[in-house]
C-alpha cells in the first residue's frame, strides 16, 4: 500500500513522482495512465500527486518536456534574450531529443495525447505559449509578460509555433527523410531562416502578402 504523505527526510519526492509519471506515460500512454498507478511507483499517496501538480494533464506535460509555466526565463532552454532562427529549432529539438531517451519518444506521446484528448491538446497549447513565445522574445514593448500583444505578433508567434509543431511531427512522427534521420543541428540550419523571416518580416492580415 502506498504511504500516506510525504515520506519523511525526502526532498526528492517531487522528482521520484516526475520520473514514476514518465516511465508510466511513456509506457502506456496518457489515457491509460492513472495518478493511482503514479503514486504507487513513487511510492507516495495520491493525494500528494495532486498537491504537487493538480491535475494528470499538468503531470504528463511536466514529466515528459518539463514545466509548461517556467517561473523565469532563466529557466527555459532558450534563455538569454532574442536568438535567431537556427537556435530556436536546436533549442526545441533538444527538447526531444535527450540523452539517454530515444530521439522523440515524448513527442510521440504527446501527439498521441492531444489527438485524442482536449484537455491534453489544451495543455500542449499553453505549453508552447509560455515556453516558445517567451523565448522568441516576440512581445512588444519592454518583454513585461503582461504587456499588451498585437495581432501581428500573435500571427508571428502562430506560424512560428506551427512551423516547430510540424518539423517535430515530420521528424517523430511521420518519420520523414531525410528529416526524419539527419543531425538536429543540420534540420536547426534548414529550417532556421524561416523562423528567421516569421520573426523579422512584415506581416499584414487578409488577403495582403506577407512580405519577405
Amino acid at each position: 500500500m502506498a504511504q500516506r504523505g510525504r515520506r519523511p527526510g525526502d526532498r526528492g519526492t517531487r522528482t521520484e513522482v516526475l520520473s514514476a509519471a514518465r516511465e508510466l506515460f511513456l509506457e502506456q500512454g496518457f489515457n491509460k495512465t492513472a495518478l493511482t498507478a503514479v503514486a504507487r511507483r513513487a511510492g507516495v499517496d495520491t493525494a500528494l500527486v495532486y498537491h504537487y501538480f493538480g491535475t494528470k494533464v499538468n503531470l504528463f506535460i511536466e514529466s515528459l518536456v518539463g514545466s509548461p509555466f517556467p517561473v523565469g526565463v532563466d529557466e527555459t532552454p532558450w534563455a538569454g534574450g532574442v536568438h535567431e532562427g537556427q537556435e530556436i529549432v536546436s533549442a526545441f529539438l533538444a527538447l526531444w531529443e535527450r540523452d539517454g531517451d530515444v530521439p522523440g519518444r515524448a513527442f510521440v506521446a504527446i501527439a498521441q495525447a492531444a489527438s485524442g484528448s482536449l484537455e491534453a491538446a489544451e495543455a500542449l497549447q499553453q505549453f508552447i505559449a509560455k515556453r516558445i513565445w517567451t523565448a522568441v522574445r516576440l512581445r512588444e514593448g519592454d518583454g513585461d509578460p503582461q504587456a499588451p500583444i498585437s495581432d501581428e505578433t500573435a500571427r508571428r508567434f502562430s506560424m512560428i509555433g506551427s512551423q516547430l509543431v510540424g518539423i517535430a511531427f515530420s521528424r517523430y512522427v511521420f518519420r520523414l527523410e531525410p528529416l526524419a534521420s539527419a543531425p538536429a543541428e543540420d534540420v536547426a540550419a534548414w529550417f532556421g531562416p524561416t523562423i528567421d523571416r516569421y520573426r523579422t518580416a512584415g506581416i499584414t492580415s487578409g488577403t495582403k502578402r506577407i512580405r519577405s
